[in-house]
């Protein structure tokens, strides 16, 4: 008999599967190893693209066996098919119209396009020009820098500015005003802030995946959704039980059935324990 049959975890990344300094928790691969041994799945819900979490992760296929949610829910990859799945676009026109207005009234904030192709800047501020090279140099996909009115020929997964938190703050709090809820907001750190297609994130993927697991499987799956920052909290609100680490963001705490272990002590080993 599997122990873990029809129970999946959709982890975040940084800050909750990853310890201190993106390093690679023993615990976490150890237990996770165990846990699809025994018919669980285990799987990863990031903001970051699919190629970011082999680059992170280089023991990816050794855990992972569920498409990930990437890209903080606008597609699904499958990392055993090498397949996109479900993507979704941002509406160019009104994505340009939110950067301009960013451009404009927030020339300090920086920020980049994700697109299936790669990624665009306009390269404005110091940070973002650090990032180009540091992408020149060290990542392997596309990095292109020019104006966002050149980037309308593109489809964009989502927008991340980059800033002091307390820019991004006033940012965020002028885009909902200004645009309501045709998009996404949300802060994945206190320096950074996204905005992506309204009605699309980590917690709309993992409805995805729960009905498509049920349906193939003739019954319901268990979903554990672990997070630590404000972009997380949808992922939580859609699992079956909201879990979250020690050093979790206090709004994520709040939404948390359980809060566990810190992100550096591994806190999906945590989890998979309590679920034996």
């Amino acid at each position: 008999m599997q122990k873990y049959k029809n129970h999946l975890i959709v982890s975040d990344l940084d800050g909750t599967f990853l310890g201190k300094g993106g390093r690679i928790v023993q615990r976490n691969v150890d237990a996770i190893k165990h846990f699809t041994a025994e018919g669980g799945m285990f799987t990863f819900a990031t903001g970051r693209h699919h190629h970011h979490l082999l680059e992170a992760i280089p023991v990816l296929s050794e855990i992972i066996n569920a498409p990930a949610i990437v890209a903080n829910g606008a597609y699904l990859y499958d990392y055993r098919s090498h397949e996109l799945i479900a993507e979704s676009f941002m509406d160019t026109e009104l994505t340009l119209r939110a950067l301009q207005y960013a451009r404009a009234n927030y020339p300090q904030v920086g920020f980049r396009a994700s697109t299936p192709q790669g990624i665009l800047t306009d390269g404005r501020t110091d940070y973002m020009r650090r990032y180009v090279n540091y992408c020149h140099e060290k990542l392997p996909y596309v990095v292109e820098v020019a104006p966002p009115e050149k980037w309308i020929q593109r489809l964009w997964y989502k927008i991340v500015f980059r800033g002091k938190c307390e820019d991004l703050d006033a940012l965020k709090a002028a885009l909902q005003k200004e645009f309501g809820g045709q998009f996404e907001y949300n802060k994945s750190s206190d320096t950074f802030f996204e905005i992506q297609k309204g009605g699309i994130n980590k917690g709309t993927m993992l409805h995805v995946l729960q009905k498509s697991y049920a349906a193939v499987g003739g019954q319901p799956v268990k979903t554990y959704g672990v997070g630590d920052f404000e972009n997380d909290l949808t992922l939580l609100r859609a699992a079956d039980v909201a879990v979250c680490p020690a050093n979790a963001h206090p709004a994520v705490k709040n939404a948390a059935k359980m809060v566990l272990c810190d992100h550096d002590e591994g806190v999906i080993a945590d989890l998979i324990e309590r679920i034996g």
